[in-house]
């Protein structure tokens, strides 16, 4: 045997051994390797009633003949309704719609949370 043979042998362990030793201290009791086949794929009814009826009812017209936009139905703040964005446009977009009928303390925390955002923004950012 040659040295990179001898170090190839060394190295790498058969893989006989793994399949009929016991487990340390079980006195050789063998231990095998279950090898399980390959699972056959599950049938699966794709048109059960199940999966056809889903999202029947979610059509936005059964309510009003197509004439109601899904974002009129949207409960929440007024300036949050049917909008998006991140988080330093909707409080710009807060601060415009309600900033002048908010409490004074809220209104402070509102604008230290614009300009901590816009530092953030300018300096961390994929825009950067």
């Amino acid at each position: 045997m040659n040295s990179f043979a001898r170090w190839c042998w060394g190295t790498v362990r058969p893989l006989w051994p793994l399949l009929n030793t016991g487990c340390p201290g079980s006195a050789g009791a063998p231990r095998y390797i279950r090898t399980h086949s390959i699972p056959s794929p599950k049938v699966v009814d794709r048109w059960n009633e199940k999966r056809v009826m889903f999202g029947m009812y979610d059509n936005i017209g059964i309510l009003g003949d197509f004439k109601v936009h899904p974002r009129a139905l949207i409960r929440g703040p007024s300036w949050l309704r049917g909008w998006k964005g991140n988080e330093l446009q909707r409080c710009l977009r807060k601060r415009t719609m309600v900033g002048p009928r908010m409490f004074e303390h809220d209104k402070h925390l509102l604008d230290k949370r614009i300009k901590y955002l816009r530092w953030a923004f300018n300096r961390i950012g994929k825009m950067r």
